[in-house]
């Protein structure tokens, strides 16, 4: 007996002495969507572990329904309570965990359109939302202790009320406060009218190519609008009303089918008064090299196919401007070049330039060209390349000519939260445009070519909502075409003012090559690439 009470002890104390050292898995949860009531768009970024939610301007952003939060693993646990309302006016974080815990950031943001309109109005009202203030100017013989108000909404739409009534809103010789209630809360506004001396004034005056963008100041009540000519020319010209924008007593327009490199002159006018006469000078208009394809050579390697050639006639073909991801994907041989060109398919001149997506050894790889360099391949991970070449310039349209052949999807290396998709699905081709002001000392390229992409770090990849994008424009389809067809892209700007240092030009067979998905049956053909002006 004693033997054996001994045996226990040892036995015991032996395993006691075993430690357990076996790491938990890494697992790091994901939300891959949200069913909010009231909201207009969710943005998942799982790399920044953040949700950002736009909720349309009549819900009660302290009152917001989350009927349901989906992840991509369903061990997910989650703190946040889907049963009941929450408070949104301020960042909120949550808590998820698959073994370990990881913190999620939900933002919201709601815009509102507000505006404040008086008879007699110069400009438009500057509105203050941080701190309630509505500051409006009007001419100096408009008499501040007896305003008329035209229009007020400083809240939703709808479901806002204001104490005292607009009817009531007179006399604004020392301002006037105001209640403006919705969703059960009451915010205290203050208006202030100010007599000016300033009846019509020039706000501003922006020159593209073949377009002018004018902006202007006057009197609300009275005729507005602009004129223009060319410098030498004895008539003017008046600006067609139904191309000018009101807005209280700011109107705007843009001037169309100007010449390049052409200097005009034009003023603003607000009744019988008019602005001094100003002068502006249009820009070039400029095609980007080898638009066409028409150039290429072995000059990077015997390889593959480079779309310059040192060799050339044309001095700008000479150099590179555009480039492919035939380096990286023929580092295991020449069969593997993914962007050729296509004597035997083509819209004009000799050639186009040939797309086709493949498996290249132990990943997928889509045919692509762009405007930039290739940077250089990281193990069998990825690689990098940075986008961009200079342009000053601002050009309204992307027009090519293009042939799709579409297939399904057979190769899944990853999708954006906001874009999931499954193999069977069909791929889509995507040719994008965007000029911007990019630092590449922020976004990790060259100066000549600033925005790195590297396909090993999601949060690199092209953001076309970031604040250095000034315009963009984008064609995506999954569908086949019947031959060639001609797609025009347009570019929204935004702003009129603010000019690039760059472009980037990207065309690629499968729009999710970033993340090797798409398909092995995918070809995109594409010829004669202009910018419209």
């Amino acid at each position: 007996m004693k033997r054996f009470i001994v045996y226990i002890f040892l036995v015991t104390t032996f395993f006691g002495c075993i430690e357990n050292d076996l790491p938990l898995p890494v697992i790091i949860p994901r939300i891959t969507g949200m069913e909010i009531e009231g909201a207009t768009n969710v943005s998942i970024n799982s790399e920044k572990q953040s949700v950002t939610i736009s909720l349309d301007e009549t819900t009660d952003i302290m009152n917001v329904k989350i009927n349901s939060v989906s992840f991509a693993d369903d061990r997910t646990i989650s703190d946040f309570d889907t049963t009941v309302t929450h408070d949104l006016s301020n960042d909120i974080t949550i808590t998820l965990s698959i073994y370990q815990d990881y913190k999620w950031k939900i933002i919201t943001q709601q815009p509102i359109e507000r505006y404040f309109t008086v008879e007699g109005q110069v400009g438009s009202s500057e509105i203050d939302v941080a701190n309630r203030r509505v500051v409006t100017q009007v001419n100096s013989s408009v008499d501040i202790r007896n305003i008329t108000v035209s229009s007020i909404k400083l809240g939703p739409r709808e479901i806002t009320t204001y104490s005292p009534d607009i009817a009531d809103m007179k006399d604004f010789t020392n301002g006037l406060d105001i209640n403006v209630t919705y969703h059960g809360h009451t915010e205290e506004w203050s208006l202030f009218v100010e007599n000016t001396t300033t009846v019509v004034e020039m706000s501003s005056v922006n020159a593209w190519t073949k377009v002018a963008w004018l902006s202007a100041l006057g009197v609300a009540e009275l005729d507005n609008g602009f004129k223009y000519r060319k410098q030498g020319d004895s008539e003017w010209s008046d600006v067609d009303k139904a191309a000018i924008t009101f807005d209280g007593g700011a109107f705007s327009a843009g001037v169309e089918g100007l010449e390049p490199l052409t200097t005009y002159e034009c003023y603003a006018y607000s009744g019988s008064n008019r602005t001094e006469t100003y002068t502006f000078t249009t820009e070039e208009e400029r095609q980007m090299p080898n638009s066409g394809f028409e150039t290429f050579s072995n000059a990077e390697s015997d390889k593959y196919y480079s779309f310059y050639d040192p060799a050339s006639s044309i001095v700008e073909n000479q150099t590179k401007w555009w480039c492919t991801g035939n380096k990286g994907s023929t580092t295991v041989g020449s069969s593997y070049s993914i962007t050729n060109p296509d004597g035997d398919d083509k819209i004009e001149g000799n050639y186009s330039v040939c797309l086709e997506s493949q498996y290249v050894i132990v990943k997928f790889a889509a045919g692509n060209i762009f405007v930039g360099e290739f940077g250089k391949v990281i193990g069998t991970s990825g690689g990098t390349v940075n986008f961009g070449r200079p342009f000053t310039l601002r050009p309204r349209k992307l027009s090519l000519w293009l042939k799709y052949e579409t297939g399904q999807i057979d190769c899944l290396g990853g999708a954006p939260d906001n874009d999931p998709v499954n193999k069977g699905d069909m791929d889509r081709c995507q040719v994008f445009v965007a000029l911007g002001d990019w630092d590449y000392r922020d976004y990790g390229g060259t100066p000549d070519s600033p925005v790195q992409i590297n396909t090993t770090d999601k949060t690199t990849f092209f953001n076309p909502q970031s604040d250095n994008v000034i315009g963009y424009g984008a064609y995506t389809s999954n569908k086949s075409t019947d031959g060639w067809i001609k797609v025009e892209i347009p570019i929204e700007y935004t702003s009129k003012s603010r000019k690039p240092t760059h472009i980037i030009v990207s065309c690629a067979s499968s729009m999710l090559g970033d993340y090797f998905t798409g398909s092995t049956d995918s070809k995109l053909w594409i010829d004669d690439v202009q910018l419209e002006y």
